[in-house]
């Protein structure tokens, strides 16, 4: 009866620290960054859990669309961001953190299809778009998606994973 006991306690404990564990891996994936229409940028870094990142530089347009893309292979799907970025307009200098929801790992790896409008085709090759957009007053937002954006495509999907507020402080530079 005690190695019973024993067996059921390790396995409870099993069960819990795999369920409180980080998210796992994912094959490939897409990371973008994009701003509100109109709100031109300089990103100045987008990092993922302190290991990988989106190279920096101008963002001008699109929120929750995948700008300035980068191709991500056999990473951990990301706990939380850390982005900075240059307001020239304002002379401000926007910095922040945002953690994204654990849920993402599950709902990328259960993507929809979408349809390409100009050719009725059925896109069923999905790659997760994990989207941070940055907006005009220090708004940080991480998405994730089916796709880069909705043009030309119908059944695009958009998870919000994380929002925050950026901090800022002047450009002196």
């Amino acid at each position: 009866m005690d190695n019973l006991i024993k067996s059921l306690i390790t396995l409870a404990l099993t069960l819990f620290v795999i369920g409180c564990s980080s998210t796992g891996k994912i094959d490939y994936m897409v990371a973008g960054v994009g701003t509100e229409n109109g709100n031109a940028i300089w990103g100045r870094s987008v990092v993922f859990d302190d290991e990988w990142g989106i190279p920096s530089g101008a963002i001008e347009c699109c929120y929750a669309q995948a700008g300035g893309t980068v191709s991500v292979y056999n990473q951990k799907f990301p706990e939380k961001v850390a982005v900075e970025w240059l307001d020239k307009s304002e002379n401000r200098i926007y910095y922040g953190e945002v953690a994204i929801d654990k849920n993402g790992y599950k709902l990328a790896k259960t993507l929809p299809a979408y349809t390409w409008v100009s050719t009725g085709e059925v896109e069923e090759n999905i790659r997760p778009y994990l989207i941070v957009g940055m907006g005009e007053t220090g708004e940080i937002k991480v998405w994730l998606s089916n796709t880069s954006s909705g043009m030309n495509r119908t059944g695009r999907v958009l998870h919000e994973l994380g929002s925050g507020q950026a901090q800022w402080r002047e450009n002196n530079s």
